[in-house]
């Protein structure tokens, strides 16, 4: 895949270890009464190396994530890992980004901010170390779509979901103004028309993410459980025309659930990407 990719994947063996040193709180059943499950995504347009990485996390004054765990909240990406989540009482929620190592003394305070967690699944976006955060309902629980087979696609057609998120900036420092219409296809050819592609949700701008939609797999191999490559691409919704930088592909396994993040600049460094976060595991 391409380089601008940030594939993030999920490692439960990592997260239990995690939790049992430094005994952070992950959510381990599908309801958590009384109690918010979060997921922290860093979406600021800056380059993606050790000096700009957050190196611990505190919330309520609590240890969740620094460079000595396993788990680090590094530029485009999200902690804990896809499909895990933290766990805080609802209600306020005080969170704070330190750069810099505990142990030498180095760490310094970069961002404050407290935020109201309802009892809910739901991402934190941090895209601005100036700035509140941007919170979105992880749409929780997923919902299941089935598709009829036809005579053509007999056992071999199903389907993946994907959310879209727009964290997209025209440049460092400007979100991007206009809207975006996101959009997949499953055409295995080299070439593609307009009809191949097909919009996953509504239109939407910067900070905001879509439904959870369903997009077609054809199996490409026949005896397996099933997974194909899908075109990514965001349209102006006005003009149809393909906006820059924001075509991409991914190989898409039946049954999965997805959250597509798109971050970074259309003009500028750091260049426009997507994060893939797998919300299952199967």
């Amino acid at each position: 895949m391409k380089s601008i990719k940030y594939l993030v994947l999920a490692v439960v063996v990592v997260l239990f270890a995690g939790c049992q040193v430094h005994e952070i709180e992950f959510a381990e059943s599908e309801s958590c009464e009384g109690k918010a499950q979060f997921q922290i995504f860093y979406a600021e347009p800056i380059t993606n190396n050790t000096t700009n990485r957050i190196d611990s996390v505190f919330v309520n004054g609590k240890l969740y994530n620094s460079i000595e765990m396993p788990q680090k909240l590094t530029v485009n990406a999200v902690i804990p890992y896809p499909n895990g989540y933290y766990v805080a009482p609802a209600g306020m929620v005080n969170i704070k980004f330190y750069r810099g190592a505990e142990a030498n003394g180095s760490a310094k305070l970069v961002y404050e901010t407290s935020v109201n967690l309802p009892e809910r699944k739901q991402m934190i976006l941090v895209y601005d170390l100036n700035a509140d955060p941007i919170i979105l309902d992880d749409e929780y629980p997923y919902e299941k779509y089935m598709t009829g087979a036809t005579s053509s696609t007999f056992d071999t057609d199903s389907v993946v979901t994907y959310r879209f998120i727009n964290m997209f900036f025209e440049k460092p420092g400007v979100p991007y103004s206009g809207k975006l219409q996101y959009q997949y296809s499953n055409n295995s050819g080299s070439s593609y028309t307009a009809g191949d592609w097909h919009n996953l949700g509504d239109p939407i701008g910067f900070g905001e993410q879509t439904a959870r939609c369903p997009a077609i797999v054809h199996k490409t191999v026949f005896n397996s459980s099933g997974y194909q490559t899908l075109r990514f691409r965001c349209v102006d919704p006005d003009t149809g025309v393909t906006v820059t930088r924001t075509t991409d592909y991914w190989t898409a396994y039946i049954g999965r659930i997805n959250t597509h993040v798109l971050r970074g600049c259309m003009t500028g460094s750091p260049s426009a990407g997507y994060t893939q976060i797998i919300n299952n595991v199967q």
